[in-house]
Order: structure tokens, then C-alpha cells, then sequence
């Protein structure tokens, strides 16, 4: 519930409490209503002006009854909107500091949808220490990234214009985990619109809307059912296996880890054989695949040439495999 739904939840029972009071003075003291009203309002206010009739004992305790109560939920509310005006004021003048330090990003990631998937990735990517950016369009969902520190903005992740304050033109990788699959295919082909470059993740939901995904420019689908599935199955079948590879690309305290590794037009290993590359000799790594184009050459043999554009497959020391980049 936002703040605005509280404010106006409280005011329900400020008014609740109104006329539960003016019935007590006419069922106590048999006021007419105005003057039940009116010995209400100058009591919740404290404003003391002259009573009306006058009070028995039941009705003198009523009134204090009805001092403290009404009292106590007309300071509450208002100390609700003073403290909601301040937070909107601060946040106002954050933000704008923030949408600054967000103007500056370059090869950052935009994630859309902070829901559970969304707050786990966002962890992880925090962990490793990687840029992104926020959107999600839950007033409570972005308050809740703000606290953790995070980049958010506070908008439609399907607007165009939000995209973009998102920075979505210089960033490497778009990840798309909005609430429906609808949503997911309309904000991938914003991004791809803005973007066309941009390395795009998105979720499915319904494996039958994974093809959809892949045609309007998604260049990977992830569909959580369909990958917890396979992963318990892997773990019954081959839990040390699942371990290992966990280890090697989530533990910290792992010396050794696995990389992927693009060869730019410019690179020194292009043309070269893996066995005169100096990966083995010079960075102590391994190269167990390398991804050309849309073929995967498993365990290539020493003599393969590297080429532009190829992607390698590394497994070797952390500070050796970041050396490379």
C-alpha cells in the first residue's frame, strides 16, 4: 500500500471516529447533531470554546474518551503528511543528484522488474561489483532498491523515454524480468529499437512465448521453470558436478574461476594457434570452448586459429583471467 492510500486510510477512521462520537453525545447526553458535531470537532481540536448543554458524568467521561482518541489520530495524520512532504522533498533533491551520477554510466546493465527474481540478480550484481541501472514501476518495489542502494528510476520499463533515462543506448546489457511475458516482449522491443546493439536477457514465463522472445531481438531466454528443472535433475544425476560449477562461478573465496573472453579486432591473439597464444604459458588458463559465431567448438585442439570475434571459454586464475580484459 503507498503512502497515499495510508493517508487516506487514516483519514477513514478520523472520520469514522466523528461520527461514532457524535452518535455517543446523542445517545449520552440526547444533543441535537449539530451540537453533538460541533462538542466532537472542538474537542478533537482542543480548541475549548464554550460547551453547548451540559455534561453529565457519563458525558464528561465520553468527552475525555473522545479527546485522546481523536486527538491521537488527527496528530498522526498530520505527522504522516509532514513526514511524507519531507521524504518527497529529499527524495526530489537525491534523485536528481542520482539521476546525474546515472547520466554518466556507460556499459552499465538496465534491469527491469525489481520482483524477486529481479532483487536476487540485482544482488548477485552488486557482489561482483558490476554497474546497472533499476526500473520498476511499484512505488514500494522502488523504495525498497533505494534502501539497498541501488540505481533505480521510477517508471514504465515499456516507456521509451524511460529506457533511455535508463541510459539504455550506452548500456552493454538490457535484462528484462517484468511480471508478465506481454510485458517482457513489449520492453525488449523498446530496447531493441533504442539499442539495437544492446546484449538483451529476457525471461519467459510460458515456454511457448520463448520463440516470440528470440524473434523480436532477444538474444537470450530464460524460462526459471524450465532451468530449476534441469538443475534439480542435474543435481540428483551429477551433484558434484553442479558444485563445482557453482564454485567456480559464484564463490569469492575461489582462486580459480571461469571467464568468456571476446577477441577484438584489434587483439594481439588473432590469427594465432591456441598453442602459440601464450593463454597456457603466459595467463595459466585453459581454453575448453570457443564460441564462433552461432557454432561451439568444444576442447579445441592446440593448433585451432583464433579469429576476430571469437569468444573464448577460459577456466584459470581470477586475477590472470582479468588480466586478459
Amino acid at each position: 500500500m503507498n503512502e497515499q492510500r495510508k493517508i487516506a486510510s487514516l483519514f477513514a477512521i478520523l472520520l469514522l471516529l466523528i461520527v461514532i462520537d457524535v452518535i455517543g453525545y446523542r445517545i449520552i447526553e440526547g444533543a441535537p447533531l449539530m451540537d453533538a458535531l460541533y462538542m466532537t470537532v472542538i474537542s478533537i481540536t482542543t480548541v475549548g470554546f464554550r460547551e453547548t448543554f451540559n455534561l453529565s458524568v457519563q458525558g464528561k467521561l465520553f468527552t475525555i474518551w473522545v479527546i485522546f482518541s481523536g486527538l491521537g489520530t488527527f496528530f498522526y495524520i498530520a505527522g504522516r503528511i509532514a513526514e511524507s512532504v519531507l521524504e518527497g522533498n529529499i527524495r526530489r533533491i537525491l534523485g536528481r543528484r542520482k539521476m546525474k551520477t546515472m547520466s554518466r554510466l556507460k556499459n552499465h546493465l538496465v534491469v527491469a522488474g525489481f520482483g524477486i527474481m529481479g532483487e536476487q540478480v540485482c544482488r548477485e550484481l552488486q557482489k561482483l561489483k558490476i554497474k546497472f541501472i533499476v526500473i520498476d514501476n511499484r512505488n514500494e518495489r522502488f523504495a525498497a532498491a533505494e534502501e539497498r542502494g541501488y540505481n533505480v528510476l521510477l517508471g514504465d520499463a515499456t516507456d521509451e523515454d524511460i529506457l533511455k533515462l535508463a541510459g539504455i543506448d550506452r548500456a552493454r546489457t538490457f535484462i528484462s524480468l517484468l511480471s508478465s511475458d506481454a510485458d517482457n516482449i513489449f520492453t525488449v522491443l523498446s530496447a531493441r529499437e533504442v539499442n539495437p546493439a544492446v546484449f538483451i536477457i529476457a525471461r519467459a514465463l510460458d515456454t511457448n512465448n520463448r520463440n516470440k522472445l528470440f524473434r523480436i531481438g532477444a538474444n537470450r531466454v530464460i524460462t526459471p521453470y524450465e532451468l530449476s528443472s534441469r538443475r534439480i535433475v542435474n543435481t540428483v544425476l551429477r551433484p558434484n558436478v553442479v558444485e563445482f560449477i557453482d564454485l567456480m562461478t559464484f564463490a569469492p573465496q575461489m582462486s580459480l574461476s571461469i571467464e568468456e573472453f571476446t577477441i577484438q579486432p584489434e587483439s594481439f591473439f588473432i590469427g594465432k594457434q591456441i598453442k602459440d597464444s601464450g593463454l597456457r604459458q603466459k595467463y595459466n588458463t585453459i581454453v575448453i570452448a570457443i564460441k564462433r559465431q552461432e557454432e561451439m567448438f568444444f576442447n579445441p585442439a592446440p593448433d585451432f586459429m583464433i579469429h576476430a570475434s571469437d569468444i573464448l571459454i577460459l577456466v584459470g586464475e581470477k586475477e590472470k583471467l582479468l588480466a586478459l580484459g
